[in-house]
């Protein structure tokens, strides 16, 4: 018993030090940050603000194996076809069935999914702009040295009468029940998120039309609402500037404290 105790304690700190290892070489100093947390960091602790920056650094397991993903390509699907057509959606949810779970982490993970979808169908989605399945746009923008990771797959189109130029958005489901985006009868959280959409839209879409932060949206599923960009926006921008800002200035001295202790952990172990 005890030769086995050994062995199997010997392959713990093995498996462990390697992790380490490999969450080392993950860690990148490129200050990437996905839109959602920018925006959660806006309203978010400082314990937490603190969080948000090292699961950038690197994500852990429990982020990285939601089902969000595969949904969203989904319902960007469902979006584009105006809300007539959920075949992707079904075939996603019938394959999340079939799946087989050993844990009750697996199990949570399905059964959330199949809410999401749900949710997803549901949903009273915004169709007036024309919405258009659009691969190979521009994954990010820029603020103040971050670059704010938005990945959008489908652009609102809508012509103005009497202006030649057509307006342009950009459509974005949001999948997240830790983070509403309201508080209580508090949309700001979902104004600010929608409003960084428009500047991603005026930054790296120009070409393509006007933004118009009357198409930019986020649709936060889990909640069923929807939010769109702020019509005056400057206040609101000099916000988000102002949090990349903290951002960049945190993100270094938090990279290393963080490589050294996983450094250390790393020696100890191996």
């Amino acid at each position: 018993m005890g030769v086995d105790l050994g062995v199997e304690l010997g392959e713990v700190f093995i498996q462990s030090a390697t992790m380490c290892a490999e969450r080392i070489c993950r860690m990148t100093s490129t200050k990437i940050i996905t839109i959602a947390k920018l925006v959660e960091y806006a309203f978010a602790s400082p314990q937490r603000r603190a969080s948000i920056i090292e699961n950038a650094l690197t994500p852990p397991v429990f982020i990285l194996d939601t089902k969000y993903p595969e949904i969203e390509k989904a319902a960007c699907h469902f979006l584009a076809s105006h809300c007539s057509s959920d075949v992707r959606l079904v075939e996603l949810d019938e394959q999340f069935k079939r799946q087989e779970v050993h844990t009750n982490h697996q199990e949570d993970r399905i059964f959330n999914a199949h809410d999401a979808i749900a949710h997803t169908r549901e949903m009273k989605w915004p169709t007036e702009a024309e919405l258009q399945l659009t691969p190979n746009l521009p994954k990010d923008f820029e603020i103040e040295g971050i670059s704010v990771r938005v990945k959008p797959n489908v652009v609102a189109i809508q012509a103005k009468k009497g202006l030649k130029e057509r307006s342009i958005g950009v459509v974005k489901p949001y999948y997240s029940r830790s983070f509403p985006l309201h508080s209580g009868t508090d949309a700001e959280r979902g104004v600010l998120f929608a409003t960084a959409i428009h500047w991603y839209v005026e930054q790296q879409l120009d070409h393509l039309g006007a933004a118009d932060p009357g198409i930019c949206f986020v649709g936060d599923v889990f909640s069923r609402r929807v939010h769109f960009g702020a019509p005056r926006f400057t206040q609101r921008r000099k916000q988000l500037t102002s949090i990349a800002q903290e951002i960049a200035d945190r993100w270094e001295p938090i990279r290393l404290r963080k490589l050294s202790i996983l450094e250390k952990v790393a020696t100890r172990r191996s």
